[in-house]
């Protein structure tokens, strides 16, 4: 170690692809430590590029040494392969050679080093390699003369160049160097950098290209000098703006555009004669292109290509860097975007409701307007819902795709012609300039069945990016998914509820019972594409007035096959004029046969006769079976409450059971309540309503009708228990006048 270090830091890394994350941190937290301010961010990107290629090339363990000298910070990164020589720079080494002999085959973290670093150097010993680099302080001008960490070995060799860095800049590129070390955002540098190469080549214009993520096109980021208005990134492949790559990439110089391929580009638009272009190369790949153009014929030469060449160089790999914390950016907003759409999605299962919610987060995101088609079962067309950023265009959207539903189209371009347009009256200027704009019409397809589309479009001025389509595709996927969903639950609503009518007798079928107010209630508890397993029925027979309620073990269609054995049943065997403890034991064997997933049912039933007249006035007797019911409870006019009758076995359980008849008088002004378990098992945490809470609230009914009855006790369930009901709920009441 140099007698005058000041403070030492060393650590020990693995030869793994996150090192190189780990020694920024190291370096970094090291350098706070210090409190070393000034080209700390210099120091931590060496150090890093250092790292990097003792993992790609030594593939062993490594040493990362940090020390504070008196005047400059050293950085060491040694690895136990002597044998191994560094790769050589590249051409960001201040005296690389510009010419074309130089195949910038080395590492960019020894070319880095070159253009960064005060001096640097390797050391080799019988156990180690070690690559360093010293950057002096700010206010130090002295020159370093120190080119090695310790005293030279006999086999080692070292590079240094000192304080002749500064001084051995070229000219052209010193704003490009501050530029650089100033952490400009990605956009601003490349603004910046189009000047500063128009100006370094004495230009007319300046461009800036650099590959998409999938490589295979070219998006111009930057311009200066191809417009007169507003500058707007643009997507290009034309030979004229993109040569071919010469055998070995380097610059390539075009001394006269019209007599190029793509004569007719922006270049030549512009009024630009000749052109040169130099690629960005990192790691071996081109990852974009820098040009300079003339409004001259030949006016750039080898030594203007090799200048560009050099500046290229120097922003190749921050550029790189940015545009992949860029592209990283991107990626997870829009991981964020369809997981957030998603959940929205998901969130609700109605098709219309699906439809304008993905509009919505289209236009939110995507594009400017959004149309969302849905496919009839008829295999017609037609508009769900329409939305545009501008409320005052939503109305021209909706006149135009319905005029005119888009056609299926996966890469950006205008949807309608003039033509189109013209042919069925639609050529005011707000409807040719919505139509101008570039949009993309997706299918939404679920289960290999296209359910309608989904189409996006942007102003006239606006592009979509190889990023936005296949977002754009993303969502669809998920659109149709939600969409398929809101039609399944749907159509299951539609045949729950359909099946749900079945079971219960129609309020219109209901019979007038002289003598008797009667009301009933029914409410599931699950979803509406669930069947309950609550019924209730109410009918008439030969001077006989029938009433029943029960609840079948669960819901769903097997539940529902028992309430419809059990409906149909009882009134087949009541016609008939069986007894009610007989038409229990029917109904108990006929559940036994035809039940084979062992569903249990509870009833409650009854026939009333009248005792005195024929309009029941003198109340009436009430012939019953309570199997395996809740109790049926009767309020009297002086307020009380009691059950009656007496519980027997509940049906579908067991075959050698014996049921019987039990008859009650009821007087007038007697009310009778029956109810399912879904009011008395009723819960507000660990509280349960009970029978007892049921006839609390019951008693407090007297003097009301049939129906008040039934409203006050479900609202005093709310007051219990807010929430709704938790459990298929019936209930009936039959006032005796």
């Amino acid at each position: 170690m140099p007698h005058d270090a000041m403070k030492v830091a060393r650590r020990e890394f693995s030869p793994a692809p996150e090192t190189a994350g780990e020694a920024r941190v190291f370096v970094g937290d090291t350098l706070r430590d210090w409190g070393v301010n000034r080209a700390s961010d210099d120091i931590i990107l060496l150090a890093s590029e250092l790292v990097t290629n003792a993992v790609i090339h030594a593939e062993t363990t490594l040493e990362l040494t940090v020390r504070r000298l008196a005047d400059a910070v050293e950085v060491v990164v040694a690895d136990r392969v002597p044998e191994r020589a560094v790769p050589k720079a590249g051409p960001l080494s201040v005296d690389a050679s510009p010419s074309t002999e130089n195949t910038r085959s080395g590492g960019l973290g020894l070319a880095l080093a070159g253009a960064i670093a005060s001096s640097w150097g390797v050391s080799y010993s019988k156990e180690d390699k070690a690559v360093w680099f010293r950057l002096e302080d700010e206010d130090s001008g002295a020159p370093d003369d120190r080119t090695s960490l310790a005293p030279p070995l006999p086999s080692s060799r070292s590079r240094s160049r000192g304080g002749r860095r500064r001084a051995g800049r070229p000219e052209p590129w010193a704003a490009l160097d501050a530029a650089l070390s100033a952490r400009l955002s990605l956009p601003e540098l490349l603004e910046r950098t189009v000047e500063y190469a128009r100006a370094a080549l004495g230009g007319d214009a300046a461009y800036i290209a650099l590959a998409t993520p999938d490589e295979t096109e070219w998006d111009v980021r930057a311009a200066v000098g191809l417009t007169t208005g507003p500058w707007r990134p643009f997507r290009s492949r034309t030979e004229e703006t993109f040569p071919s790559a010469a055998p070995e990439p380097g610059p390539v110089i075009n001394d006269d555009l019209m007599i190029a391929r793509a004569h007719r580009g922006r270049l030549s638009a512009a009024g630009m004669r000749s052109l040169v272009t130099a690629p960005l190369i990192v790691d071996g790949r081109i990852t974009g292109l820098i040009g300079v153009a003339s409004r001259r014929i030949r006016h750039f030469g080898k030594t203007a290509a090799d200048r560009l060449q050099e500046g290229a160089d120097r922003i190749a790999l921050p550029v790189e860097r940015a545009r992949l914390a860029q592209v990283e950016l991107a990626r997870r907003a829009s991981l964020s975007f369809l997981a957030e759409a998603s959940d929205l999605l998901a969130g609700t299962l109605d098709e219309e409701m699906t439809a304008a919610l993905a509009a919505q987060l289209t236009t939110s995101r995507l594009g400017s307007w959004c149309v969302v088609h849905t496919t009839t079962e008829l295999g017609t067309s037609r508009l769900m819902y329409a939305t545009h950023r501008n409320e005052n265009s939503t109305d021209v959207l909706r006149e135009l795709v319905g005029a005119l539903p888009p056609e299926e189209q996966r890469e950006p371009a205008p949807l309608w012609s003039q033509e189109e347009l013209a042919s069925v009256g639609l050529d005011d200027e707000l409807t040719m300039e919505l139509a101008e704009g570039t949009a993309i019409s997706l299918p939404l397809i679920a289960h290999g069945r296209v359910l309608g589309r989904l189409t996006v479009g942007r102003e006239p001025a606006e592009e979509f990016s190889r990023e936005d389509v296949d977002v754009a595709s993303d969502l669809a996927q998920r659109v149709s998914s939600a969409m398929e969903n809101a039609r399944l639950y749907s159509n299951q609503t539609s045949m729950s509820e359909a099946l749900q009518r079945s079971l219960l007798p129609a309020k219109e079928k209901e019979p007038d019972i002289p003598g008797v107010d009667h009301a009933v209630f029914y409410q599931p508890a699950g979803e509406r594409t669930v069947v309950g397993g609550d019924f209730y029925d109410v009918f008439a027979t030969d001077g006989r007035w029938c009433f029943a309620i029960g609840d079948v073990c669960g819901t769903g269609p097997e539940a529902a096959a028992v309430t419809g054995l059990a409906r149909h049943t009882l009134r087949a065997l009541a016609r008939e004029g069986c007894s009610p403890a007989h038409i229990m034991h029917r109904l108990n064997l006929a559940i036994l046969d035809e039940n084979t997933t062992t569903r249990f049912l509870t009833m409650l039933y009854g026939e009333m006769t009248p005792i005195g007249g024929a309009d029941g006035r003198g109340g009436m007797r009430v012939r019953l079976v309570s199997a395996g019911h809740p109790l049926p409870l009767r309020l009297r006019r002086d307020g009380d409450v009691a059950s009656m009758a007496t519980s027997q076995p509940l049906l579908g359980a067991f075959e050698d059971v014996e049921f019987f008849t039990e008859t009650v008088d009821i007087a007038s002004g007697d009310v009778l309540l029956a109810v399912t378990d879904g009011v008395t098992e009723r819960r507000n945490g660990d509280d349960m309503l009970g029978d007892e809470g049921l006839a609390k609230i019951f008693s407090g009914c007297s003097g009301l009708t049939a129906q008040a009855v039934i409203a006050r006790i479900d609202r005093d369930l709310e007051d219990f228990a807010p929430g709704g009901h938790t459990d298929d709920t019936a209930m009936l009441v039959l006032r005796f006048l």
